[in-house]
C-alpha cells in the first residue's frame, strides 16, 4: 500500500490500497438471488440503507438496487462473480470493478475532523459498519467506516491523482496550522 500521507503527531494518515478488489452486485426490487448468492459466501447481506457488513470482504448498500463487495480476500468476491454472473438470473448480476475503482484508507486518531475538511460533516458515516454516498471535492464517492480510526474511501479510478491532491492539501489545511 502506498503511503500519501503519514500518520503521526496525533493526526490521521492516508494510504492508496492496492489489490483491492470491488464488486458491483444489481439486482431488481423483491430479488432474492443476490442475496441468497452472498449468504452462500458465508457473508451477510446489508439489507439497511447504510449499512457495511463484514471483515474483509465488506458489503456496501449502496442503493437500493446496488450492493458494493469489496476486499483484500478475492476467493469469496470471485465466488459471487460466477454465481451471478450476468445471464445466470434474471433479477440480478454482478460485474467486476476493481480496475475502475481506486481506494483510500484513512486511518489514525481526529479522522472525524479531517472529514469534516473532505465531506459534508452530516454526511460522515460515524459509527463503523456504515457506509455513505457522498461528495467530496465534488466527485461522488463511496465513505465505509470501518471503525473509529479507520475508514475506506472509493472513488472512479481515472480521478484518483486528483483525490490524492485533494486528500494531502485537506490535510495540510487541517492539521498544519495547529503546529
Amino acid at each position: 500500500m502506498a503511503e500519501l500521507i503519514k500518520a503521526e503527531a496525533g493526526h490521521p494518515g492516508c494510504r492508496q490500497l492496492r489489490d483491492f478488489t470491488a464488486i458491483t452486485i444489481r439486482h431488481f426490487a423483491g430479488d432474492s438471488s443476490a442475496s441468497q448468492a452472498v449468504q452462500a459466501q458465508g457473508l451477510i447481506w446489508p439489507d439497511v440503507p447504510g449499512a457495511l457488513t463484514g471483515d474483509d470482504p465488506w458489503l456496501a448498500w449502496r442503493s437500493p438496487q446496488e450492493i458494493m463487495a469489496l476486499g483484500f480476500q478475492s476467493a469469496p468476491l470471485h465466488a459471487l462473480l460466477h454465481a451471478l454472473a450476468p445471464g445466470r438470473s434474471e433479477t440480478a448480476m454482478a460485474v467486476d470493478a476493481s480496475q475502475a475503482l481506486a481506494a483510500f484508507e484513512l486511518h489514525g486518531p481526529l479522522l472525524d475532523a479531517w472529514l469534516s475538511h473532505l465531506v459534508d460533516a452530516a454526511a460522515i458515516p460515524r459509527q463503523a459498519g456504515r457506509v455513505c454516498r457522498c461528495r467530496l471535492a465534488d466527485v461522488a464517492v463511496l465513505l465505509l467506516r470501518l471503525d473509529p480510526e479507520r475508514a475506506y474511501l472509493v472513488a472512479d479510478r481515472p480521478i484518483a491523482p486528483y483525490l490524492s491532491n485533494w486528500l494531502s492539501y485537506s490535510h495540510t489545511g487541517a492539521f498544519d496550522a495547529e503546529c
